[in-house]
């Protein structure tokens, strides 16, 4: 069996509520990986493992989930870097965004996961080995709720993005813009037919698989060619994508005028998160990705 140490941050390790590496530890568990959870509640203070300690237990591989700067864990691992055979894999969290911010990990990695096809394409023209590895829903939080009845209204958690405000002031209560966390989400997007996206930074989301894998038929702005939205999700057929305002408004105004239209959309949508694009599929590419790793290693 694989060994593996998986760090990440966690500021409340003392809930059980769920969370995004917690899910990803499970889906490892489930593929039979003999995992090792290692957390850390502050970034600006990050403890690893020893050296010893790594060996002592046969690690093979450490995944480090984290997105943002954090120098105090560039140091400990640049120390198991230098003092471990460990193979290190670095997920870079929400590129583009933090791309900036990722360059000195991606120096430490053996092999860098990235949301964002574009920046994979960029660390690796700079020499680095990394992966486009697209978000996805966890299908234990994020799922179709069997018997809750759709409302014909349009929700989101986008908070005070663009067209927000827009939006409230023309479809009033048919607008639902809310803060939500954990199993709330599955509620708010099994209520509502479609669900509104903005991405600011021109970046494929994680709200887009978690709203498809709920059934919604997602809406979302138009992003750059190089974020590949459309081999992920076709265009028209399982997405529906806007260009600026007042077709964004008339997109809406047609789903919500054939929601039977809406709810075809959100169907096809579903079906590719559930059958590509789950905690699942993503623990068996990691898998795969490792393992291709260690055999370039040994050879």
């Amino acid at each position: 069996m694989t060994r593996w140490c998986f760090v990440y941050h966690d500021p409340e390790p003392e809930s059980g509520a769920w969370t995004l590496p917690r899910g990803f530890a499970a889906a490892l568990h489930q593929q039979g990986v003999d995992l090792w959870c290692v957390t850390f509640p502050d970034p600006a203070h990050v403890v690893l493992p020893s050296c010893e300690q790594i060996r002592q237990r046969g690690v093979e591989v450490l995944l480090v989930f984290y997105a943002g700067r954090s120098a105090s864990l560039e140091q400990e691992l640049l120390r198991l870097r230098l003092g471990t055979d460990v193979l290190i894999v670095n997920e870079l969290g929400d590129e583009p965004q933090t791309r900036a911010l990722n360059a000195v990990r991606v120096q430490l990695s053996h092999l860098c996961l990235t949301p964002d096809a574009g920046s994979a394409a960029h660390w690796q023209a700079l020499g680095a080995r990394c992966a486009w590895f697209t978000h996805w829903a966890d299908t234990a939080l994020f799922h179709r709720q069997p018997g809750v009845q759709r409302q014909r209204r349009i929700v989101t958690t986008v908070g005070r993005r663009r067209y927000a405000r827009l939006l409230r002031l023309v479809f009033g209560p048919a607008f639902v813009n809310r803060r939500c966390s954990g199993a709330e989400n599955t509620e708010l997007y099994n209520t509502g037919l479609i669900a509104f996206q903005y991405a600011r930074w021109g970046e494929l989301t994680r709200r887009v698989f978690e709203a498809a894998a709920c059934g919604c038929c997602v809406v979302t702005n138009r992003l750059p060619a190089d974020a590949r939205l459309d081999q992920l999700f076709p265009e028209g057929q399982a997405i529906v994508v806007y260009n600026h305002a007042w077709d964004l408004l008339g997109q809406l105004w047609a789903l919500l005028r054939h929601p039977d239209q809406a709810k075809a959309i959100g169907a096809r949508g579903q079906a590719i998160v559930e059958q590509g694009h789950t905690q699942h599929v993503r623990a068996q590419q990691l898998l795969a990705l490792v393992a291709e790793l260690k055999a370039e290693v040994l050879r």
